[in-house]
């Protein structure tokens, strides 16, 4: 299966040894996010330290490992499907529309999200982590 994973997913995956990174990490679907992705956890970065207990090192070689599973386009890739993402997200979360053009343009199976926002579309199938937790029987 092939994913587009959103940044909540891999924020929750760096705070903590969770369901979602058991599935990241070991549940073979090829997983790609925009280099967007960068820029919205370097936001967070000091929160996640603190919720995640970790220094900025450990923190480091974290993200080393979970993006070694995810491939990371940059915006010129998907940039012909940029204003229809962004049409499409305006009045949702115009913060997504990098995420949802990555989906429309390399067709994917779908967005991995817990972001109800991403639910309120209807270009691209959205898969929350239990959807993904039966898909695998884990």
């Amino acid at each position: 299966m092939r994913l587009v994973i959103d940044t909540n997913i891999i924020i929750s995956s760096l705070i903590s040894n969770s369901i979602r990174r058991s599935i990241l990490m070991d549940s073979g679907f090829e997983l790609m996010a925009p280099e967007y992705t960068f820029t919205e956890i370097m936001k967070h970065t000091d929160l996640i330290k603190k919720k995640a207990k970790l220094t900025s090192d450990d923190l480091q070689h974290v993200m080393d490992v979970l993006f070694s599973r995810i491939s990371i386009y940059p915006q010129e890739e998907y940039a012909d499907c940029y204003p229809l993402a962004e049409e499409i997200m305006k009045d949702i979360d115009p913060d997504d529309a990098p995420f949802l053009a990555l989906a429309m343009k390399t067709k994917v199976d779908g967005i991995w999200s817990e972001d109800k926002g991403f639910q309120r579309q209807d270009c691209v199938k959205v898969y929350r982590t239990v959807e993904l937790v039966e898909l695998l029987n884990l």
